[in-house]
């Protein structure tokens, strides 16, 4: 969809609580609620960005846990530091919605910790390259893919194709065909990088005729 022009005059201050940045986060929530509904209905735990005023709080249903960074800890569905209060792959999907880097490592290690085989963790970084963040985003925190990719492959992660949505410059159409606002533009406002927990697949016994050495009989 076409961007709307923004009223802010170049160079004003906006963080989180702005009104680009808060439509931004809400197009990512509207993409992320198509992914999720074709993933199977487990446990999740969301974690959204910071803000200077109270976000619009949605209750999350039973299985969910809505978090947001609140004084050096998280507050929302519960208030928790880390490590997380939760058990060991106890979790089939983890949103990180534009986390601060100061506490990377260890949240990216719970993340890990508490996925099941088979979860996801979705990752959401504002795009250093896009226009539209250089235009109406400045001051929205944006970082290298690289270092977080590292991260997540070094807890065992296995990191899948990373995609890009939200908008790019007002005069640009969907370039990818795959629906207004998402495809795989890398000047697009958001890179989101999806990594998975996929366990070892278990190694049969050898036959015992090929055990210590022995060959199979001719």
């Amino acid at each position: 969809m076409p961007v709307a022009a923004p009223s802010r005059q170049p160079g004003a201050s906006i963080r989180f609580s702005g009104k680009e940045a808060q439509w931004l986060l809400a197009e990512e929530r509207r993409w992320l609620a198509t992914q999720l509904a074709a993933r199977p209905a487990r446990p999740w735990l969301w974690l959204v960005p910071p803000s200077e005023s109270a976000p619009d709080w949605v209750t999350p249903p039973p299985r969910g846990l809505l978090l947001r960074p609140e004084g050096g800890a998280y507050a929302g569905t519960v208030r928790c530091g880390l490590p997380l209060p939760l058990p060991s792959e106890c979790l089939g999907d983890v949103v990180l919605q534009h986390p601060g880097a100061c506490n990377a490592g260890p949240l990216i290690e719970e993340c890990a910790r508490v996925l099941v085989d088979g979860g996801r963790l979705w990752l959401f970084l504002a795009n250093p390259w896009s226009p539209y963040r250089l235009r109406c985003l400045r001051d929205l925190p944006a970082s290298a893919a690289g270092p977080w990719q590292k991260r997540l492959r070094d807890e065992g992660l296995q990191v899948d194709m990373t995609r890009f949505i939200g908008p790019c410059w007002r005069m640009l159409q969907d370039d990818a065909g795959d629906g207004p606002g998402s495809g795989v533009s890398p000047l697009r406002a958001c890179r989101v990088i999806v990594a998975e927990k996929r366990g070892l697949a278990p190694v049969a016994p050898a036959p015992r005729g090929w055990r210590h050495g022995a060959a199979p009989a001719a």
